[in-house]
């Protein structure tokens, strides 16, 4: 046994031993620190001093995102006592581009996927089609408006391209379409040419034929085929009042295009994989060169006019809608490594049709409607709502 000296001897003893560890842990942890302030203040500096080269200075919390992002920042400081070398930068950059250019590659191939199929090959047809419908009407509407033969091919090119230019610019897909191709602005530069001069005489010509039979009652079709819509005096427009609203044929060249151009718009968003409402809303921006058309023209614009017929916007939207639903419902069943309910997917074929029948049948309801809107107007809407209001109020009483 031990006496009571020799056991408070070991325990003074084991005292000291413990004060010099924890003294001794205590000093390694601060010099551990101190080293990862140091990285840490190197790091951020030379972050400031890429960002100061490249013309875009940063702040600081944006120079500790970048390393967090580089896996170096935790909430307690550097995670490992290093700093940011130009080669550990070099792989924080190439691995951001990869993750880009990856992205990039998959929608090629989404789009790759389009190009072979018979569906898009014939879309890709009716939307230069429908681009030079859009370019003839653009250059009648400019003609009957009084302008030259110069201005009217302007109007019809910017009819058939602003709206394609406008989703190219948000898209980022610079130079736009017709700079980098342009068979576009040529197609668009004839088919103008046709509107203001070919479409006049092959008006004559129609109308001569019908006053020729006004015998047998064909003179009030033919008029209407080109003159437009139903007037009180005389029963037919005259080709020059755009207030009466667009000829049939006209409007049937219109919707045409616009079924067509709503699709192309959704697929813009679709190969970009964007939000498949922002893919929709792309399908309503490439029809805009029908607004800049009225705009030049001074017409009632035909996105949200509250005369005639209100079906360009809504048409468009629906059109791309469809469209891109009827993706999402694709995607959705070839996800996995059987499909889920129709073997092989939704052909692009029928997604195509049904988009771009969706947005000729509103163009047709619409037609059918004239010279009343789809929707009411906010004075009509104000109006209706009082009415159901005091309905409603007399009913409680």
């Amino acid at each position: 046994s031990h006496s009571n000296g020799d056991v408070k001897n070991v325990i003074k003893q084991n005292e000291n031993v413990s004060t010099k560890e924890i003294a001794n842990s205590t000093s390694s942890a601060s010099e551990v620190k101190v080293v990862c302030k140091e990285a840490e203040a190197e790091a951020l500096a030379f972050l400031a001093e890429r960002g100061n080269a490249l013309g875009t200075p940063l702040t600081l919390s944006e120079r500790r995102m970048i390393l967090k992002e580089a896996g170096l920042l935790q909430k307690s400081g550097l995670k490992i006592d290093k700093t940011l070398t130009q080669s550990e930068w070099q792989k924080l950059v190439s691995r951001q581009n990869f993750t880009n250019q990856e992205r990039l590659t998959l929608n090629d191939f989404i789009a790759k996927s389009h190009d072979g199929a018979i569906g898009q090959t014939l879309l890709l047809y009716a939307a230069r089609c429908g681009a030079a419908f859009f370019a003839v009407t653009g250059a009648h509407i400019a003609g009957e408006s009084g302008m030259h033969v110069f201005g009217s091919t302007m109007v019809g090119c910017i009819t058939a391209l602003g709206g394609r230019t406008i989703n190219d610019l948000l898209l980022g897909n610079t130079p736009v379409s017709w700079v980098k191709n342009p068979s576009f602005l040529i197609l668009a530069g004839v088919s103008s040419l046709v509107g203001f001069y070919a479409w006049p005489l092959a008006e004559e010509a129609f109308l001569k034929e019908g006053l020729e039979g006004k015998d047998d009652g064909r003179e009030g079709s033919q008029r209407q085929y080109f003159q437009g819509g139903i007037d009180d005096n005389n029963g037919f427009t005259n080709a020059y009042d755009t207030d009466k609203g667009p000829s049939v044929i006209r409007y049937t060249f219109e919707s045409i295009a616009l079924g067509t151009l709503a699709v192309v718009g959704a697929q813009q968003g679709i190969v970009r994989s964007l939000h498949p409402l922002v893919s929709a809303s792309l399908g309503v921006t490439i029809a805009f060169g029908g607004v800049f058309r009225d705009l030049l023209c001074r017409r009632d614009l035909s996105l949200g006019a509250a005369t005639g017929c209100q079906s360009y916007g809504i048409a468009s939207f629906s059109g791309a809608a469809v469209y891109v639903a009827l993706r999402e419902l694709h995607v959705w069943n070839c996800a996995g490594s059987t499909s889920k309910l129709l073997h092989g997917g939704i052909p692009i074929g029928f997604r195509i049709f049904c988009g771009f029948g969706t947005a000729v049948a509103i163009r047709t309801v619409a037609w059918m409607n004239k010279p009343d809107g789809l929707f009411l107007t906010m004075e009509e809407s104000a109006v209706a709502n009082k009415r159901k209001l005091d309905n409603l109020g007399k009913e409680w009483r």
